[in-house]
This record gives C-alpha cells, sequence and structure tokens, in this order.
C-alpha cells in the first residue's frame, strides 16, 4: 500500500469506514436498533472525518468482536480502528497495525456481587467463588492469569464474544467475576438490574494505554490520524473549548494561530482539511469535553479522569507542538 492510499480511498468514496466495538456504554453505544451511535470512542471517529471530509456525519460504523478487530484493519475492511483497544507489541508485528496516540489510559479491574465476598471485603483475594467473564481477543484472559498466578489463587476464565452475552452470563449466575476494563466496567454495571449489589474491586489487574489503530502500510494516514487525536488534546492545552473557540480564532495570534490556523500546504499533504483543528473543536470539543460528556461527570458512567487529565495539571495526556 502506498503512502497516502487510505486517504484517497476515503475521498474517493467519501466516507469513512470506522471500525467500533460491538457495544460499550460510555465508548462506543448505541440503544437497540437505532441507527446513532454515541461515545467516546464514535467522537474520535468523527474528529478523523471531520479532519479528512469536513463532515462528521461522512462515517460507516462497522461494529467488530475483539478478536476480528484488528485483521479487520489488515484486510484494508476498515481504515480506522476506535475500539478502546490497549497497545501492544504482538498486535502491531502479529497484524502489521499501528497504534497512532494514547488517547485514554485505563486498567482492567473486576466486579462481582457484594454475596461473593468474605466479609464484605472488596478485593479479589476475598472472593469465594472466581469464575471469571472476560471478552474473547482481548488482553483480559493473559492479564488474569498472570494476577491470580501472582495471588496464588485459582480461577476459571470463560471467554465472550460480545460484552451483551458477558454481562449476561454475570447477571445470571454462570460466572460471579467480570473482568474489563475499569470504563468499560462502569458502564457494564449501570446496566444491571440491581447494580448497588454489584462492587468493583480495588484490585488493578493490569495498567495499560489505549490508542486509536491504522494500517501500517500507510505512514501518511498514521501521521493524519495522530496529529488529529494531538490536536483534542492540544486544545485543552490551550484553553480552547466549543465555547471560546470561535473567539480564539478570529484573535488569535503567535502559536494559537499556529494552532488553530495551520498552515493549508501543510494540512494538504496530510490529506486533512485546511483549519481542521478549527473545525473539529467547533463541532466535537477538545478532550476534555469529549471525555465528560461520556465517561465524566456530564455522563451516566461519572467517572473520574484520574490519569486521563492534561500533563500540565499531573496526567498522562500530552500533544507535541503544533508548530
Amino acid at each position: 500500500m502506498s503512502a497516502g492510499a487510505v486517504i484517497q480511498r476515503i475521498k474517493a468514496y467519501d466516507v469513512l469506514n470506522a471500525g467500533v466495538s460491538l457495544g460499550f456504554k460510555g465508548l462506543s453505544f448505541r440503544e437497540d436498533h437505532s441507527p446513532h451511535w454515541e461515545g467516546f470512542d464514535i467522537d474520535l471517529a468523527k474528529a478523523a472525518a471531520i479532519a479528512v471530509l469536513g463532515d462528521s456525519r461522512k462515517i460507516n460504523f462497522i461494529p467488530l468482536q475483539s478478536e476480528d478487530r484488528f485483521q479487520a484493519l489488515k484486510d484494508n475492511v476498515i481504515d480506522l480502528g476506535c475500539f478502546n483497544s490497549s497497545i501492544t507489541f504482538q498486535r502491531e508485528s502479529k497484524y502489521s497495525v499501528s497504534f497512532v496516540h494514547p488517547m485514554l489510559f485505563d486498567g482492567e479491574i473486576l466486579m462481582t456481587h457484594v454475596d461473593n465476598l468474605i466479609n464484605g471485603v472488596p478485593e479479589a483475594k476475598a472472593t469465594k467463588k472466581r469464575y471469571i467473564a472476560a471478552m474473547r481477543g482481548s488482553t483480559t484472559q493473559d492479564n488474569l492469569e498472570r494476577y491470580f498466578g501472582e495471588l496464588g489463587l485459582s480461577c476459571e476464565i470463560k471467554l465472550f464474544e460480545s460484552p451483551q452475552t458477558a454481562r449476561e452470563a454475570y447477571q445470571k449466575g454462570e460466572c460471579n467475576i467480570y473482568c474489563l476494563d475499569s470504563y468499560l466496567l462502569s458502564g457494564e454495571r449501570v446496566q444491571l438490574e440491581d447494580q448497588e449489589k454489584h462492587l468493583l474491586l480495588k484490585d488493578r489487574i493490569s495498567l495499560e494505554a489505549m490508542s486509536p489503530a491504522v494500517s501500517s502500510y500507510d505512514p501518511l494516514w498514521h501521521s493524519a490520524v495522530s496529529w488529529v487525536m494531538k490536536a483534542l488534546i492540544e486544545a485543552e492545552n490551550l484553553s480552547i473549548n466549543k465555547n471560546n473557540v470561535h473567539a480564539k480564532y478570529k484573535n488569535s495570534t503567535g502559536y494559537l494561530n499556529k494552532f488553530l490556523k495551520p498552515p493549508k500546504d501543510f494540512c494538504k499533504k496530510l490529506g486533512l482539511q485546511a483549519e481542521f483543528t478549527y473545525k473539529i473543536i467547533s463541532e466535537i470539543g477538545n478532550y476534555g469535553e469529549i471525555f465528560e460528556r461520556n465517561l465524566g461527570k456530564r455522563s451516566i458512567l461519572n467517572q473520574e479522569r484520574r490519569d486521563n487529565k492534561p500533563w500540565a495539571e499531573g496526567g498522562m495526556l500530552y500533544s507535541p507542538l503544533f508548530i
């Protein structure tokens, strides 16, 4: 595949094919029979569509099982993977994919019913039974085997094709522990009938960095998507949001001007719309706004940002300079 081939294909068909998960509330989710997708990952895909095609509606969302995600990228079934995938050495090597930029720092945790705990202690070592529901094709099985092995505890891991089937098995008692990344698990918990009786345990099974993914055969497309993601982070660093971006655009000078009005020839070389940064922030906002409405205080998940704050505020989100 030649450099720029993916962008040429996207522009030729006037649509971005974006792979997403089968449905995690907060990340990529749609109600039954609804064509409308929403979530953190969905907004990242929209940012890419705005940057390349100038229209967030020109996306074809393709839901994929965990074990099929990277093969779909390798086979050019999708142009962009926005399925909350962990950056790993094996994935880049085996599937010839590239992760563009860390956009969510998280890690796997456990959830169980309060009745499965000894004296109500919210820790893995206090669980009575350990039949664990996890997603097939994820990093979870390896992480669970390592973690429980280090604790000297036995467990049985049952793998499922979709979050719906895993959640149902857990709710019915076929599994008594459910393991997912913490933001995902919070989204699964709010869908349980008696969520207050299901506790998120203190154990941190893994620490992982998540990123959108692209084919490694097109370095130009990798660069383009990477700078789109960085723009969301840098906008928050610069205190630019949906409410003030128009005023800042009109009065921008210095570095702010370079960020909101990058040279047209630079944008064109990467296959991006002129002033793509301004267009993205005008429609979907900066990283903080995306996080809060999908995962944070303005969402049903009501989660803290934790590591997902700008570097200057003690978090792990960073962006190189737009100069």
